[in-house]
């Protein structure tokens, strides 16, 4: 390996020119990467990275360290899409207790991974009472809400786990374009 590639690698350099020609610019904790042949004016790949400062270091195989991948979007906005096959349901509900859907996927309230539906703050199960009180409903109107959205089974009631779990046919949690553009 050239001297220069080793440089590069390292970090001690920011371009190096050979049978290609490797570049990267750093702004702030991001890295613009490109990798363009001598004799063509437009690179054949470029990528925008960022460097998280952050991440610890798992295990060491060797040189190679392995990281646990962030759960974060990357800058982009998360969006949630409801699936058009379960529209019947939406259609079934209350104005109500749409609402209290719409509060609770929008609201960060639920774990995507695993459906379960949870305080953002403390990561506790959402209770009965928690929403009463975030929402101020009186107990008895909560309490249908949550039943209407059990019975048209958008939501189910774990006993072991002792947690409401959202379906995750009704809807799914994605990432759009970077927030920075509109």
């Amino acid at each position: 390996m050239k001297k220069e590639t080793q440089e590069y690698l390292m970090g001690e350099r920011n371009a190096i020119r050979d049978e290609f020609i490797l570049s990267r610019e750093r702004k702030g904790r991001n890295e613009y990467i490109s990798l363009s042949l001598p004799d063509r004016s437009e690179p054949v790949y470029k990528l925008w990275t960022k460097k998280n400062i952050n991440k610890k270091p798992v295990k060491a195989v060797g040189e190679i360290i392995e990281t646990k991948q962030p759960k974060h979007t990357g800058g982009k906005r998360p969006y949630v899409m409801l699936m058009q096959d379960q529209q019947d349901i939406l259609n079934k509900l209350s104005m109500d207790a749409a609402g209290l859907l719409l509060k609770i996927m929008g609201g960060g309230f639920i774990e995507w991974d695993t459906g379960k539906i949870i305080d953002r703050r403390s990561k506790k199960p959402l209770t009965i009472s928690m929403v009463r009180a975030r929402y101020k409903l009186d107990t008895t109107k909560t309490k249908a809400l949550i039943k209407e959205l059990t019975e048209n089974k958008v939501i189910k009631y774990d006993h072991k786990q002792r947690s409401y779990f959202f379906n995750a046919n009704f809807a799914k949690k994605g990432v759009g374009r970077s927030a920075n553009k509109d």
